[in-house]
């Protein structure tokens, strides 16, 4: 037990507890490190809304980790102290962060409903900030959604709550979410304003790190609008600022949106290097973070494991005193008997303590099996979670690499029929490019066979499944039913079967005919709910 007073306690607990949210983005590390630290502490106090901000600060630390099993945990943790103790601003906080987990988990529907919850309370608070906050988060999930006029409508009703509280300020997610809704819908004078109000308002507040994705947004853009120089000089200025502030993953995006630029420019040696670079770096950060998380997992067994183990020991120290407490008793029982019955009485208690004795041996028998028992299930758990996460990044990785290959071999195509109408000399050096191009494709390329392994892992029984609702499915119809269970959109869908759009819908309508849907029933619902 600590000696100080337990007003010295929660005083240094809060300290500890103020480093570790200062240090959430700039330092995720140390903020752990402060935040597990303030766990311990708070053993020795009883304050419930001290405890709730820190499972809420683990389960935001843990979210941007990816552990998200362990990170919901944590949230509901706090979500009940919030709620005992009607401490609003933090629940409507809270109950936003487990929308993201839920989103990220690929739980949509949760995912509304918990934004929307936070949205109920903080109107019901007045929180007129927290309300434009989780409409934005509302639209964003609609926006991934591919229910864009939904989503505007939420982002501008949180830009318009915003300007009228005069926190334009706070609204730099809102503008870039704007940005990316026009991109996708290829609105690029809308999506580069946009952009360019976001990148406006992180300068205003310094924050750096998100400047690098929003520059990468606006060189898109402009690609994808036809300015493809100006988009270089965005893509360099996000690569070196980075590699600046040492951001692998806006390195590999930026990398990668230069392959693109570069690709449209014919110079496809460049475009190859670039490409190759971005694999590279994206590959290490997977190395680096399934890394990081493993040692987090077991970080976090080892403290569960530890917690169980002094849980175990004031049991037994409980049972030690109660039986401490008999035998005072009966001790007492025998000295005010003995001058009237010794010696039946001493046969007495000497049978009593074997009996005591001999059901102590069995009780820690017992108590040692369960706990063999409970370790084995625990370790089992871990290894299944920890290949499941495995095998989803890797599925993910091979997705996103088909996606991609298509993308840039159907360009290919569409240059070999521009090629046509050049001169000879020039057509040779620019197939033998070509070519060069899709044999670094090749060779980056899983066969069917790999990607349903990987899927089966992942999923499940979900073509047995899939299978027991139409018999007579086509090898080409399994696979756009695994692609739409990975919530993929139709656009990704129909570049990894390298497919029209048309042709998806037409393939969409015939295996929904084969699974004898009814009339307005949704195919992608019925294939996520399998």
């Amino acid at each position: 037990m600590l000696s100080t007073p337990a007003k010295d306690q929660s005083e240094d607990l809060t300290v500890v507890l103020l480093k570790a949210e200062s240090t959430i983005i700039s330092e995720p590390d140390s903020s752990y490190f402060f935040a597990n630290k303030a766990l311990e502490l708070s053993k020795e106090i009883n304050d419930r809304i001290l405890l709730a901000r820190i499972h809420h600060l683990l389960g935001k630390l843990l979210y941007f980790k990816g552990i998200y099993s362990e990170s919901a945990r944590n949230l509901l943790l706090a979500e009940e102290l919030f709620v005992k103790e009607e401490f609003s601003p933090l629940l409507i906080d809270n109950y936003n962060f487990r929308g993201k987990v839920a989103y990220k988990t690929q739980k949509i529907e949760d995912a509304v409903k918990l934004h929307q919850k936070a949205y109920d309370i903080s109107l019901s608070n007045n929180d007129e900030i927290r309300q434009a906050i989780s409409i934005g988060l509302i639209g964003f999930v609609h926006e991934k959604k591919q229910e864009y006029q939904k989503a505007l409508n939420y982002q501008w009703t949180a830009l318009s709550i915003f300007k009228k509280l005069e926190k334009e300020d706070l609204s730099a997610e809102i503008n870039e979410n704007l940005g990316s809704i026009y991109e996708d819908l290829e609105v690029f004078d809308s999506a580069t304003f946009y952009f360019h109000k976001a990148f406006e308002l992180n300068v205003e507040t310094g924050d750096s790190l998100n400047l690098i994705s929003i520059i990468n947004n606006i060189g898109d853009v402009y690609r994808k609008g036809g300015q493809i120089e100006a988009g270089i000089i965005k893509s360099n200025e996000a690569l070196l600022l980075s590699r600046i502030l040492n951001q692998p993953y806006e390195e590999s995006s930026a990398l990668r949106d230069l392959a693109k630029s570069y690709f449209e420019l014919n110079d496809f040696q460049k475009a190859y290097t670039f490409l190759d670079s971005s694999r590279v770096i994206y590959q290490d950060i997977y190395n680096k973070e399934t890394a990081t998380q493993m040692a987090l997992m077991d970080e976090l067994f080892q403290m569960k494991l530890k917690d169980q183990r002094i849980s175990e020991l004031e049991q037994v120290r409980a049972f030690d005193a109660k039986i401490q407490s008999l035998f005072m008793v009966l001790i007492l029982f025998l000295v005010g008997t003995s001058w009237l019955i010794i010696s039946k009485k001493n046969m007495q208690s000497k049978v009593k303590m074997q009996l005591l004795e001999s059901e102590k041996e069995i009780m820690l028998t017992q108590q040692k099996l369960m706990e063999t028992e409970l370790s084995n299930i625990q370790l089992r758990d871990e290894t299944l979670r920890k290949e499941f996460d495995s095998n989803a990044k890797s599925l993910t990785a091979q997705t996103l690499h088909v996606i991609d290959k298509n993308k840039m071999l159907e360009g290919i195509r569409q240059k070999l029929q521009g090629l046509l109408d050049k001169d000879a000399r020039e057509q040779k050096k620019n197939i033998r490019n070509l070519i060069k191009m899709i044999d670094f494709n090749f060779v980056q390329d899983t066969d069917w066979d790999d990607f349903k392994n990987n899927f089966e892992k992942v999923h499940g029984d979900f073509f047995r499944k899939l299978k027991s609702q139409s018999g007579d499915l086509t090898p080409s119809e399994l696979r756009l039913a695994s692609l739409m269970r990975m919530n993929l959109s139709s656009k990704d869908i129909a570049s990894t079967l390298n497919i029209s759009l048309d042709s998806l819908r037409i393939s969409r309508y015939r295996l929904r005919k084969k699974l004898a849907l009814e009339k307005g029933e949704s195919l992608q619902q019925f294939i996520l709910g399998i």
